[in-house]
């Protein structure tokens, strides 16, 4: 099977971490072979592709152009971390409306185009975007983890950070990460987009208790397009 690795507008962090162990990405060569990487290649190659991985958000004309005949070319297209799944850091953009104006406003590639999968996080987890491809490659549906960060904290025996006072996300937060941020003292903020069914305006609610609506706003605002209907416009900033 073919598969091309392309970036829009983003760090790259997600394509780094493919490569962060190149014996585990050597791996994925042995299903697939690689046309378009501009990160790990010198020589990249029209589609069609077999499978497309996409980073990050659409933001020129030229980048929505890319996208756009991207998913012409691709039988898979699969966003690959949080800024092409939601909008991501950049997204939080679209919220402070005296720097947007007069700017395109920040979009996930899946309001632009047709998504087949989304590999969450920032960074992704690489094993978890291999396993995706592996399964996209022997015709599985690849799994695709809902339960949230809490889950990971009760594996890891992490004592829980909203009941010490702090603003924790990760009662809302897809899992998959194995709580890395909280296991290590650190809040979860939401990196890995919400669980299913998640009541945000619940959430908000038990957030008041140590922030302010505004911080709220802004601590929900890396969930992108997912929470643009619940944050009022007055409490915008």
């Amino acid at each position: 099977m073919t598969l091309g690795i392309f970036s829009l507008t983003c760090c790259e962090g997600c394509q780094f971490e493919l490569l962060n162990f190149y014996d585990d990405f050597a791996h994925v060569l042995n299903f697939y072979d690689i046309l378009n990487f501009s990160l790990a290649q010198e020589e990249n190659l029209p589609g069609p592709f077999d499978v497309a991985l996409v980073e990050g958000t659409p933001e020129t004309r030229e980048e929505l152009k890319l996208l756009k005949g991207i998913r012409k070319q691709s039988k898979i297209l699969v966003t690959l971390g949080t800024c092409a799944h939601l909008g991501g850091i950049q997204a939080q953009r679209n919220f402070k409306e005296s720097e947007v104006k007069g700017k395109r406003k920040v979009l996930p590639v899946s309001k632009v185009v047709d998504i087949d999968y989304a590999i969450t996080g920032c960074p992704i987890n690489r094993e978890e975007a291999y396993q995706t491809l592996v399964d996209i490659y022997h015709g599985r549906e690849p799994y695709q983890i809902n339960y949230p960060v809490c889950f990971e904290c009760r594996h890891n025996q992490v004592k829980c950070l909203l009941k010490e006072g702090k603003p924790c996300l990760g009662s809302i937060t897809r899992g998959g990460c194995n709580a890395i941020c909280t296991t290590n003292g650190f809040v979860c903020l939401g990196c890995r987009g919400p669980v299913e069914q998640t009541n945000l305006y619940k959430i908000k609610e038990m957030l008041k208790k140590y922030l302010t609506d505004k911080e709220i706003n802004q601590r929900l605002e890396i969930y992108g397009e997912f929470v643009d209907n619940i944050i009022k416009e007055g409490d915008r900033h």
